[in-house]
């Protein structure tokens, strides 16, 4: 169906819904990811979390999913055992923070990563810059490293990390990081 001025019916009213949405000052952001070579995009990264985890339920359900996917992301990936190691024994002690941080929790905000690492938000920038630096020194980028999306909400910016899936893997391939044993488990277990 078509409107006087020649336009299809949705397009002006997708137009007119982009005017009204901007006019209250809010803005439209889209997260986009790939997942097992196809693009996905998602209004916000809450949406783009859960799309991804539903994703890898839907595979893990698979039969044999999880081997190929794992085979997939260790022929793409930039982590070899030994450029892991000379990553990981080059970072600063707050960088290898952040970095655990990450690992331990797959996604953190900008404010839950800064307290995890135990400095003010502000301070992460220097964190992430050094750790930069030292994937730079290797050829590698942050983005083999960990994703960032930007989200917008009522003028103020958050930003959410996400460890990469190849890296993840490759810290698992070698045992990193060490697991802290509780003594008292430790102690409870020799008795037995």
């Amino acid at each position: 169906m078509r409107t006087q001025s020649g336009n299809l019916v949705l397009d002006d009213s997708l137009r007119n819904l982009y005017i009204a949405i901007r006019k209250v000052g809010a803005q439209l952001v889209a997260v986009r990811f790939i997942y097992r070579g196809k693009k996905w995009e998602a209004d916000t990264p809450e949406e783009a979390i859960r799309l991804r985890r539903d994703l890898e339920m839907v595979d893990a359900r698979e039969p044999g999913a999880d081997v190929r996917a794992e085979q997939e992301l260790r022929a793409d990936s930039p982590w070899t055992p030994d450029t892991f190691w000379n990553f990981v024994q080059t970072i600063k002690p707050n960088q290898k923070l952040a970095v655990v941080a990450l690992l331990e929790s797959s996604s953190l905000w900008a404010g839950d990563l800064a307290k995890a690492v135990g400095i003010h938000e502000d301070a992460l920038g220097g964190v992430l810059g050094g750790l930069s630096k030292q994937l730079r020194q290797l050829e590698l980028r942050p983005s083999d490293l960990y994703q960032v999306h930007t989200d917008w909400t009522g003028g103020e910016r958050r930003r959410l990390f996400s460890t990469q899936p190849a890296f993840r893997l490759a810290a698992e391939e070698v045992g990193w990081p060490e697991r802290k044993v509780d003594a008292a488990s430790t102690k409870a277990k020799r008795k037995h």
